[in-house]
């Protein structure tokens, strides 16, 4: 990852040979690379940088009459930054700019920000499309290597994203999908068309807003919040369409299971075959007891057979035409289980990534 500015460098050092009698410091624009020795000064974590020549060359130079060089030049520069993305949109990245020298070591050239840590850097413009810039912070310290130690200045910049533009970019439109799959349980499950065409639609419609979130976006190897909102929202669009497969295979009201129903079966044959008991006598030497359609047959001791009805359960006089409900039970409640986990899920998302994105701020304050 990297992020690009606009710098007016300035540079101060003592030169004894530039000592004058001059009562004024003597100015002039050109390039002191070409004239006499300057600082090889150069950005350690700089992807590419560009001098601006435009009338001329963006540069000024002042000597005093003590020796004392003014340098300030003109640069637009890509520095390398490594963002870590676990928050974003909600982020806040912190980006370092390293100045230092190529060839002198601390015994030939050492570094100082001008006026302090705290006034090296004075911001110009800090307005930027999607950051706020929160705040700038400075350090010096020495870079050993096996070439020796070298002076290092640091400035490192904080960068917070504004998620305005995120909320109606993307997570006002995933919302709408949600919610627009829920139409589905306001649909007659006879219309099979409708139902399947809004599912596909809005499933399609949220691979495609996933797809243009993480376009212009560096390629991470790890969940960013915005795909675990999108995922999880992805997910409650896919259960709206499973949710009606299950309405096509159930009746459409609510019903016991087929176990408490076999049970109710086998309480009525033992009622059966109680009164065939009641309905024997002693001089039976054979019973034989026949749970089907309300009937006890009995044989006496003489071979006869006697069939004694038992009477049959008033069943409760219904409509010749059963009519089936507009609404299938399945539907009416998941009109109630869907926003309710929806929004449960919407406000633990905001209370749980506004506490880290506070917590990130406040330990990286802490560690400065």
């Amino acid at each position: 990852m990297e992020y690009s500015m606009d710098i007016f460098m300035r540079q101060w050092w003592h030169d004894p040979r530039f000592k004058n009698n001059y009562s004024k410091p003597f100015n002039m624009a050109a390039d002191p690379t070409k004239l006499f020795w300057t600082p090889d000064t150069y950005f350690w974590n700089v992807k590419d940088a560009t001098y601006h020549h435009v009338t001329r060359e963006n540069m000024r130079v002042k000597i005093s009459p003590d020796g004392e060089i003014y340098y300030s030049t003109r640069i637009t520069l890509t520095a390398q930054c490594d963002m870590d993305l676990h928050l974003y949109p909600m982020d806040t990245q912190y980006c370092p700019l390293i100045i230092e020298s190529y060839a002198y070591t601390t015994a030939d050239v050492d570094y100082r920000w001008k006026g302090g840590e705290d006034q090296g850097i004075e911001i110009v413009s800090a307005e930027m499309a999607q950051f706020d810039l929160t705040g700038v912070k400075t350090r010096t310290k020495s870079q050993t290597n096996s070439k020796g130690s070298f002076a290092s200045l640091t400035a490192e910049f904080s960068f917070r994203r504004r998620t305005e533009s995120f909320v109606s970019a993307i997570f006002v439109p995933a919302v709408v999908l949600v919610v627009l799959s829920w139409c589905c349980f306001f649909i007659s499950p006879a219309a099979v068309p409708a139902r399947v065409a809004l599912s596909i639609t809005t499933i399609l419609t949220s691979i495609l807003l996933k797809g243009n979130v993480n376009r212009d976006m560096p390629k991470v190897s790890y969940m960013k919040a915005v795909d675990y909102f999108l995922l999880t929202s992805f997910g409650f669009i896919f259960a709206a369409l499973i949710e009606f497969i299950i309405v096509l295979n159930t009746d459409p009201v609510f019903s016991l299971p087929s176990w408490c129903k076999r049970g109710e079966k086998m309480d009525s044959k033992k009622e059966i075959a109680m009164e065939c008991e009641a309905h024997s006598r002693g001089s039976v030497d054979l019973i034989v007891q026949v749970m089907d359609e309300g009937v006890c047959r009995i044989r006496n001791n003489k071979g006869n057979i006697k069939l004694k009805p038992q009477p049959k359960q008033q069943l409760p006089a219904t409509p010749q035409e059963v009519t089936k409900p507009k609404v299938h039970w399945i539907d009416r409640l998941s009109r109630f289980i869907f926003p309710t986990c929806y929004v449960t899920f919407l406000v633990a998302y905001t209370i749980y990534y506004g506490v880290l994105r506070e917590e990130n701020d406040a330990n990286e304050n802490v560690v400065d």
